[in-house]
């Protein structure tokens, strides 16, 4: 019998092997072809990711690239009709660092920055929620998704036109893509050592496709999504306050301040009021599933300092948390 005929019998199963013997080669082979599989899964998952990182660098060089600000104009404003009616607002022009994506994607909304983190990639809009959850800006498959605004969220129009509060969703990918990283603001009662990136981090910025903007941040906090999460089955569902200065009980904005008050885990001293415009980023988070890690801006507003006196800021010791204990005990 030649070296490999003597490698394979201790491998392949014969009719000759002994019942333990057979089972042992048999046990072998299997492990094999589970350990290749794992091998090939994970260099799956590995390409997948580099190739998200890729993707993510190659759009932050092609938004950066350009420094033009306005090229052509794509809207113009609504009047009411009046007897009178004023002059309208000058129309609105794309900023040239767009051009390229939105010839690439129409669904193109803007772009996400926020300072100390890797967010930092463009921003999409469907008709709806669901779609880009698992799909990448040019629309192939993709687990990571891409970071999307709520559906239901006017984002691209005058000032006065776009939605009181814009609704922003990323993954939480364990490699810091998407909203990966948004966690570094969590603060909680048994983890208290994010306070101070949030003092060094106070503000983010987003450009829809006509203007970028600043918010300095008001809020951060983890909360429960289903009601049998919570003792008493009421779960604030923030996601659902977007037209927020009008808006009509219970969503209207005195609940919205009210909750966010309650809930942040950080008290940053920036005030905000009924006039303003707001983002909130959203994301999953880890304590429980499912949970979701909140952030939320209040917009600079017109002729406003942007920077933030973070001495006023403190960590709110009263916070309302969700309630680990019973929903772990679940």
């Amino acid at each position: 019998m030649s070296g490999n005929q003597k490698f394979w019998s201790k491998i392949i199963p014969s009719k000759n092997d002994s019942k333990s013997e057979k089972i042992r080669k048999t046990t072998l082979i299997i492990s094999f072809f589970i350990f290749l599989a794992s091998i090939l899964v994970l260099a799956w998952y590995l390409i997948a990711q580099a190739r998200v990182k890729e993707d993510i660098r190659r759009r932050q060089h092609e938004y950066t690239a350009v420094t033009s600000v306005v090229t052509q104009m794509t809207t113009t404003a609504a009047t009411e009709a009046v007897t009178e009616p004023p002059p309208p607002p000058p129309p609105l022009i794309v900023m040239e660092r767009f051009e390229t994506f939105l010839e690439r994607n129409e669904h193109t909304a803007g772009w996400i920055r926020v300072p100390g983190t890797s967010i930092n990639d463009v921003v999409v809009q469907n008709e709806d929620n669901s779609f880009y959850v698992d799909h990448a800006f040019d629309g192939r498959y993709q687990k990571a998704g891409a970071i999307f605004a709520d559906y239901r969220n006017v984002v691209n129009d005058y000032n006065f036109n776009q939605s009181d509060n814009i609704i922003l969703y990323g993954h939480n990918q364990r490699d810091g893509t998407m909203f990966g990283t948004l966690s570094r603001y969590k603060v909680k009662s048994t983890s208290r050592s994010n306070f101070q990136f949030y003092l060094n981090n106070p503000t983010f910025t987003f450009s829809n496709l006509y203007e970028e903007y600043t918010y300095k941040i008001i809020a951060a906090f983890v909360i429960e999504v289903e009601e049998h999460q919570a003792r008493d089955g009421i779960i604030w569902d923030y996601h659902n306050y977007i037209s927020i200065r009008r808006g009509a009980a219970p969503r209207d904005y005195a609940s919205w301040r009210d909750n966010l008050n309650a809930r942040t885990a950080i008290n940053t001293g920036v005030d905000f009021n009924r006039e303003d415009k707001f983002m909130t980023l959203s994301t999953c988070s880890n304590e429980f599933e499912p949970s979701r890690f909140v952030v939320v801006g209040r917009r600079v507003r017109d002729g406003e300092d942007p920077t933030v006196d973070t001495s006023l800021a403190s960590i709110n010791e009263n916070a309302v948390e969700p309630d680990y204990n019973y929903i772990w005990s679940r």
